[in-house]
């Protein structure tokens, strides 16, 4: 998140949970659901981390991703994610880049949450 800070309300919004509706849905191909979703960042970092790397490389190519987190309002894991999508990784290279960094991210915002509660 270079050149921004995020505010603790900012943080807050972003590790919300989403209604089913809006969660993000696994698919290994068009039709082909995995019966995984994430409704937060936080169950989208554990379910990446484990998920098919196929679904992976699936999403990333669509966009996918990043439209799930620009949804949630975070353009910042957005970014990050359409640089990994131009740099054409492999499927399970792709898992671990967007794991590792949406894990960072979630940290960063819980620990921005956090702060100065009172």
């Amino acid at each position: 998140m270079p050149g921004r800070t995020t505010s603790r309300d900012e943080a807050t919004k972003l590790l919300r949970t989403v209604a089913p509706e809006r969660a993000f849905y696994f698919y290994k191909g068009i039709g082909e659901p995995l019966g995984s979703a994430s409704k937060n960042l936080a169950e989208f970092a554990d379910s990446v981390r484990s998920i098919d790397p196929t679904s992976v490389k699936f999403h990333l190519e669509r966009g996918d991703f990043e439209s799930w987190f620009k949804l949630l309002g975070d353009q910042s894991l957005a970014s990050q994610v359409a640089s990994i999508r131009r740099k054409n990784a492999s499927p399970i290279e792709a898992r671990t880049k967007i794991s590792s960094i949406v894990s960072l991210r979630v940290s960063q915002l819980q620990k921005i949450a956090e702060s100065d509660k009172r």
